[in-house]
């Protein structure tokens, strides 16, 4: 199965002291767990969201926040839709 990753945005912090854009580590290890929802979109730790088996989330790791994902198995895409930084 072939996936595709749509979209990575980050939001921009409340505070306008701090930088909207994120440390290193978060950006790796959010490129990490990316890599490894294509490798495998049903990844243990993943859970459904709602009724839907293909809408997932998982919390990224070293607590940086939760990412949601849907699964397209017709067109074999992985959709990265939210991510919600801690």
């Amino acid at each position: 199965m072939t996936t595709r990753i749509y979209g990575l945005f980050f939001p921009l912090r409340s505070s306008p002291i701090l930088s909207p854009i994120p440390p290193c580590l978060l950006m790796s290890t959010v490129a990490a767990l990316t890599v490894a929802i294509c490798e495998d979109p049903w990844l243990a730790g993943s859970d459904q969201v709602g009724t839907d088996p293909d809408w997932r989330e998982i919390l990224i790791p070293k607590g940086f926040g939760i990412a949601e994902y849907r699964i397209s198995r017709k067109d074999r895409h992985v959709i990265l839709t939210r991510i919600v930084l801690f």
